[in-house]
C-alpha cells in the first residue's frame, strides 16, 4: 500500500525558526507551505484550496509579508477564519501556538477547538494525527491519495503544481459538459511543453504555439499531412524514441475527442444527445494512464535530442551552406577529421575545436556549415566546417 502524503498551508510569522518541526512533519508526511502573514496565506489558500489537504495557523501572526517584529496580533487568527469561512472547501482549523494565555484562554478555545502548544511533544504528535484525519475526510484528499501516482506528475519538475488543480477538477466532475474535453487537452499541452523543456521535443512544436496535432503524430513517429507547415516535416524522430504503441493510442483517442477542429460538433451532438459522462470519462482516463507513464519515461533519463534534422535541399539554413555527410579521416595526433558530403568524392577539413566539442569519430553522419577562407601561408581560398549539427 502506497504511503499517503499530505500538503498543509501554514501560516506563522516565526516559521524560518521553526526548522526542528517542519522536519517532524515531513517525517510524518506532511509538507508545510509556509507563510509569515495573513495577507500571502490566503491569498495563496484561496487561488489553489484544491490541493490542500488543511489549515494550520499560529494563534498572533502579520498582516502582511513584510511587516516588522512586534506587530503580531490574535485578531488576524480570527480574521483567517471568516475568509476560510468564504471559501467552498471546508477545513478543519488547527492552531499550534507558544501563547500560553492563548492556549489557556476559554473564549479562544471555543472559537478554535484544535488548538495544541509548541514545545511540548505530545501536543505535536497529536496535532499530526488529528491533521491527517480530518484530511482523510475531505473528498480532494480522497481522491489525491487514490490517484497519488497521477498527482506525483504535477510537480515542477514534471508537468507544474497547476495541473493538479485541473486534474481535481476533472476526476471530482460527473456531467457531461463538452467544455471539460477542454481542460483535457490543456494538460496534453503540459506534457508536450515538459516534453520540450527536457529537450525531447524540438521547439518549432509547442512555439510560439503548441501545434498539438503535430506534435502527437511527431512523438508517435507518424507522417506529417501533405498541407502541414515544413517547420514540423523537417524533423524525423529517431524509432527507439518513439512512444510505445499504447501510448500512441491513447494520444489518438485522446485528440479525436479533446481537440477543436470540424470534427468536434459531432462529439457535442454526441454528448448533447446521449446526456452521459462515460465518453470523458474514458478520455479522462487514457490521459491517467499516459501520465504515469510519462513519469516513469521522464524518470528513465532518455537520450536528448534524439531525432534527426532533414535538409536534402539545405533550404532550412540561411547563414550559409550546409551538407550532410559523414566524417572521415579522424587525425588523433592532430586532432582535425574531414566531412564527406553525401555523393561526392571529397572531403571538407573540419577543424580541431569542431571535432573535440562535437566529439566527432569516423562514420559519424552530421550536417557541416561550410565557409571559404583565406590561407594565411599560401593566400589560397579554401573551404573548411564551420559549424556542425550532429544528425
Amino acid at each position: 500500500m502506497e504511503e499517503k502524503y499530505y500538503n498543509i498551508l501554514w501560516i506563522d510569522d516565526e516559521h524560518e525558526q521553526m526548522s526542528g518541526f517542519k522536519g517532524d512533519a515531513k517525517f510524518n508526511n506532511i509538507k508545510l507551505v509556509s507563510y509569515k502573514s495573513l495577507n500571502m496565506g490566503m491569498s495563496e489558500l484561496r487561488k489553489n484550496y484544491s490541493i490542500y489537504d488543511g489549515v494550520l495557523l499560529d494563534a498572533k501572526f502579520f498582516e502582511n509579508e513584510d511587516d516588522v517584529k512586534g506587530s503580531e496580533d490574535t485578531d488576524n487568527v480570527h480574521r483567517a477564519k471568516e475568509e476560510l469561512l468564504r471559501i467552498t472547501k471546508k477545513f478543519e482549523i488547527f492552531v499550534l501556538t507558544g501563547q500560553a494565555e492563548a492556549f489557556e484562554d476559554k473564549t479562544f478555545n471555543k472559537a478554535f477547538k484544535k488548538v495544541y502548544r509548541k514545545g511540548i511533544d505530545e501536543d505535536i504528535e497529536q496535532l499530526f494525527v488529528d491533521v491527517k484525519t480530518a484530511a482523510d475526510k475531505l473528498k480532494d484528499t480522497q481522491i489525491r491519495h487514490e490517484y497519488s501516482r497521477v498527482f506525483d506528475v504535477c510537480t515542477e519538475r514534471y508537468i507544474g503544481e497547476k495541473a493538479a488543480h485541473d486534474l481535481l477538477t476533472l476526476l471530482n466532475y460527473n456531467g457531461c459538459e463538452t467544455s471539460k474535453f477542454n481542460q483535457i487537452r490543456k494538460l496534453v499541452e503540459d506534457i508536450f511543453l515538459t516534453f520540450n523543456k527536457y529537450d525531447l521535443l524540438p521547439s518549432e512544436f509547442v512555439y510560439p504555439n503548441v501545434a498539438i496535432n503535430q506534435t502527437s503524430k511527431f512523438l508517435c513517429g507518424q507522417e506529417q499531412d501533405e498541407r502541414t507547415d515544413d517547420k514540423y516535416k523537417k524533423y524525423t524522430l529517431n524509432e527507439e524514441a518513439v512512444v510505445p504503441n499504447q501510448i500512441a493510442y491513447y494520444l489518438r483517442s485522446i485528440l479525436s475527442v479533446a481537440q477543436a477542429g470540424s470534427h468536434r460538433s459531432s462529439i457535442d451532438a454526441h454528448v448533447t444527445a446521449l446526456r452521459t459522462p462515460y465518453l470523458f470519462k474514458s478520455v479522462l482516463f487514457q490521459l491517467l494512464d499516459v501520465l504515469v507513464w510519462f513519469k516513469q519515461y521522464l524518470d528513465s533519463k532518455p537520450k536528448t535530442r534524439n531525432w534527426i534534422l532533414n535538409d536534402p535541399d539545405n533550404t532550412l539554413d540561411t547563414s550559409g551552406k550546409w551538407l550532410i555527410g559523414e566524417v572521415i579521416n579522424y587525425n588523433i595526433q592532430k586532432g582535425f577529421a574531414f566531412l564527406k558530403p553525401d555523393n561526392s568524392p571529397s572531403g571538407i577539413f573540419i577543424p580541431p575545436h569542431l571535432v573535440t566539442e562535437f566529439s566527432l569519430v569516423n562514420g559519424l553522419k552530421v550536417k557541416g556549415e561550410i565557409e571559404e577562407y583565406t590561407d594565411n601561408r599560401t593566400e589560397e581560398l579554401k573551404t573548411r566546417v564551420k559549424n556542425i549539427i550532429k544528425q
